[in-house]
């Protein structure tokens, strides 16, 4: 990807900014999923964030990863239907971009969000509009999915919204949604 123009992790930085106040940031734990080389992570330290971690199934995007030095906590797994060995109720902030891009992780990825998400915290997603309706992994799934797993209770939608330039000419979509506290 052409990382030039490809905004995806500004955006997701700039919202997860948007949604935790500066006095809070050094003190609000954050997992970076489908992390590839950390650019989320870099964003979010400029930001004053230091406790982020991150999780990417990618040997060689890891270790370019832990060149950035941002990051405490690594985790060399792919994100699935599946739970991954991070425990549950860790995270006050999940954030994810570009991870939904040509099926790298299914649907059913979202619960693994909210399970080790705390109670009352967020999960921020960001992705090109396109991959709603392009890939075919997503397409009429992950949205459906998504409110099902609001109409469970398991989190509500605080922000769907389309933000210019995603990737070049290509707008994204930016979703948060606050885990159910319990």
């Amino acid at each position: 990807m052409d990382c030039a123009n490809y905004r995806g992790p500004l955006i997701a930085a700039d919202y997860v900014t948007q949604m935790v106040p500066e006095d809070r940031r050094q003190h609000v734990r954050v997992m970076d999923i489908a992390a590839g080389t950390g650019a989320i992570g870099l964003e979010l330290h400029k930001k004053g964030f230091t406790n982020i971690d991150a999780l990417d199934p990618s040997e060689g995007m890891l270790k370019v990863l832990k060149e950035t030095g941002v990051y405490n906590l690594i985790y060399q797994e792919f994100i699935s239907q599946d739970p991954t060995t991070i425990p549950e109720d860790t995270y006050d902030v999940v954030v994810t971009t570009g991870s939904l891009l040509h099926s790298h992780m299914p649907v059913q990825a979202m619960d693994e969000f909210i399970r080790i998400t705390k109670p009352g915290g967020l999960v921020i997603i960001v992705t090109g509009v396109n991959y709603l309706t392009a890939v075919e992994a997503y397409k009429d799934k992950l949205e459906p999915h998504m409110e099902r797993l609001e109409q469970q209770g398991l989190w509500h939608k605080v922000v769907r919204t389309v933000v210019p330039n995603y990737f070049v000419e290509i707008d994204g979509v930016v979703y948060i949604y606050r885990v159910v506290s319990d």
